[in-house]
């Protein structure tokens, strides 16, 4: 009897443990493999250090997988008592006050003209498909104060965003890349409509360049890099004007190996000079392929490979052109 009955426990025992693993099979089958399963330290650390304050950028690290899908119905718009309106098409969703219908509808045409561009510069657009379900979110705030308040809910934070005319939130985890919120600061994106393209084109180029990343390697991108590819893509076929007094700081302050050049117009336009220099001297085609290879390698063997050039010497070049095409 006892024999029987140590049987029958065993066979207990394995039964309850084979039905745990289905379920957490179930659970499991349709998440996709983890993406960045390996991220080293020192890439945690910049992730969470993205921007410094600096810049129009705000980055976490999340060492827990996001569960799919990742569509919206999270998204702080989506609650009522926000009292947002929406727009949403097959790509975005845009959540807005009544007041700004029109800088939506706005907002939503230039969204979609920056798909193509953004394509063919950054080299890849991410579409829901590409991020489990996902639409762009992009909230747009009338003035100072709603975007602080706005931000206040979204992110944690004791930043100041008095001089912030648009920010992109995301979060890298083991499941991927993951875009929290595009958002657009009225008081200063709305002022009219070619500053508008600028801003949001220049937040979409954030989202588009931070996803191409691989993570699972050591990343440690200077500013004046996802900042300056951010201009120059938001301002196409526009280039910098720099007075004598900036073309003498930057080749002063600015050296390409560090992480932040001194002066914020250093890291923005100074850095969309980088490109647009880039461009003039190895061609817009270049200027592709060292992105693509920045992304998977970092800058210093992207130029080597492709400008048969160490930092220090590209550095040197392009100080040199700020004077001979006196951007």
């Amino acid at each position: 009897m006892k024999k029987i009955s140590s049987i029958a426990g065993v066979l207990l025992i394995f039964v309850l443990s084979a039905l745990a693993l289905v379920v957490i099979y179930d659970k499991g089958k349709d998440q996709k493999p983890l993406r960045y399963a390996d991220v080293p330290p020192e890439t945690v650390d910049w992730i969470n250090n993205l921007g410094k304050g600096l810049g129009d950028i705000l980055s976490s690290f999340n060492p827990i997988p996001r569960p799919t899908p990742w569509n919206n119905d999270g998204d702080l718009g989506q609650d009522p008592e926000t009292g947002l309106k929406t727009l949403e098409d097959e790509y975005f969703i845009f959540y807005f006050p009544e007041s700004l219908t029109k800088n939506a509808y706005l907002c939503q045409e230039l969204a979609h003209q920056a798909i193509p561009h953004l394509e063919d510069i950054i080299g890849k657009y991410y579409y829901p498909s590409d991020m489990n379900g996902r639409k762009v979110p992009i909230y747009l705030t009338p003035d100072q104060k709603s975007f602080e308040k706005l931000m206040a809910k979204i992110y944690s934070s004791d930043r100041n965003y008095d001089n912030t005319a648009g920010i992109t939130i995301h979060e890298i985890s083991p499941s991927g890349f993951f875009l929290n919120a595009i958002a657009l600061n009225g008081h200063y994106a709305f002022s009219s409509k070619a500053y508008t393209k600028n801003v949001l084109w220049h937040e979409m180029t954030h989202y588009c360049f931070f996803a191409s990343l691989d993570y699972n390697q050591y990343v440690n991108l200077p500013m004046w890099c996802y900042e300056g590819i951010a201009e120059y893509t938001s301002l196409p076929g526009e280039k910098p004007r720099f007075s004598l007094l900036d073309i003498k700081s930057l080749k002063k302050d600015c050296k390409l190996t560090d992480n932040y050049f001194p002066y914020v117009f250093e890291n923005y336009q100074g850095g969309h000079s980088i490109f647009c220099y880039m461009e003039e001297a190895y061609t817009l085609s270049g200027l592709k392929k060292f992105l693509k290879s920045t992304y998977k390698e970092g800058i210093p063997r992207a130029m080597q490979n492709n400008f048969s050039k160490t930092i220090n010497q590209f550095e040197a070049d392009w100080k040199e052109s700020l004077s001979i095409f006196n951007w």
